[in-house]
């Protein structure tokens, strides 16, 4: 099957969604420095070391990259900014991958409904989920529809082989198709990134 590669560029989109440490989601412009950082339209402190996600739709598909929080350049124009591409300053970035791992998840949308589906791909900073649409009504295709738009909050509940671990999420964006979903993870606790990563990281059978 043949495919095309489009390189990520968030600063070409009018904005991104962004997760600064796994806390609140934000909305911003990125700006790209000639130093290869990118920008942060966002005003207020960020600690610097602490990592970043970005999730953006670009021509339709969704992206995410992780960033690090470095110390603002001199004479700079005021913003928070990353660096996703190399070391700087002695802060090595940790970089978060999807990985293309199918694990069962069940969607909780705002009013309480319940969607399973599964994972299309999975990292510590978010996920990529397709909703089995096979049982469900009209009535909740419509909730669904409605509540999966992008910027909308939701939780899943990822299966995960040691147990189940709950994640808030934001809709960073959809495939052509009902029920396909971009997640980016907000809030997550120490805990569950950690229970992310070592199954993320777990040697195949």
């Amino acid at each position: 099957m043949a495919s095309t590669t489009e390189k990520p560029q968030p600063w070409a989109v009018p904005s991104v969604s962004v997760s600064i440490g796994g806390g609140p989601v934000q909305t911003c412009r990125v700006t790209r420095e000639v130093n290869g950082t990118l920008r942060l339209g966002l005003t207020g402190f960020a600690m610097i070391g602490v990592d970043a996600t970005l999730l953006w739709t670009q021509n339709g598909r969704g992206f995410s990259i992780e960033g690090t929080v470095v110390p603002e350049p001199a004479n700079s124009i005021p913003g928070v900014y990353l660096r996703v591409d190399e070391t700087a300053g002695g802060i090595e970035r940790r970089r978060n991958e999807r990985l293309p791992v199918q694990v069962p998840v069940v969607l909780t949308l705002p009013a309480g409904h319940l969607f399973p589906g599964q994972t299309m791909n999975l990292s510590v900073g978010g996920a990529h989920a397709v909703v089995d649409l096979d049982e469900v009504g009209d009535d909740a295709l419509m909730r669904l529809a409605e509540d999966l738009t992008r910027g909308s909050i939701v939780s899943v509940e990822i299966l995960l082989p040691d147990g189940p671990v709950a994640v808030t999420c934001q809709v960073g964006g959809g495939g052509d198709e009902l029920g396909d979903v971009r997640l980016l993870f907000v809030d997550v606790s120490p805990h569950i990134r950690a229970r992310l990563s070592a199954f993320l990281t777990a040697p195949a059978d």
